[in-house]
């Protein structure tokens, strides 16, 4: 199963409560360092090298300020913030980035959610 956005959610998690999702990796393909036999995003493609196409962190984070606004909006709220998606979210060029910005609109719109980062922990 493959995130066709960048953010994605609120989906209910047992662990996360409301968790809304950002997905930094291609939206069409799997990129990850490992090949997983219980990954739900399928096998890694030939060319899981290219990194060309990913969204920038300009483009991640306004769409994420789109989607906490409009959760905000409607008086909704959300546990946590969650780095998921197509793969593994640090083999993104510019996550640190991403991450501080993810931080600054967390405080700025739900202070009280945690961010969470689903990762393989080799990078």
């Amino acid at each position: 199963m493959l995130f066709e956005d960048i953010i994605f959610g609120p989906v209910i998690s047992r662990r996360l409560g409301v968790s809304l999702g950002i997905n930094v990796l291609p939206e069409h393909k799997k990129l990850c360092n490992f090949n997983c036999v219980y990954c739900e995003c399928g096998w890694n493609e030939d060319t899981q090298k290219e990194l060309s196409k990913l969204n920038s962190q300009k483009d991640i984070l306004q769409a994420l300020e789109e989607r906490l606004k409009e959760i905000k909006s409607k008086n909704e709220s959300i546990d946590s913030i969650t780095f998921a998606g197509n793969g593994e979210p640090t083999l993104h060029p510019e996550f640190k980035g991403i991450v501080e910005g993810v931080v600054e609109q967390r405080d700025r719109y739900f202070p009280e959610a945690v961010i969470t980062v689903l990762s393989n922990s080799t990078r």
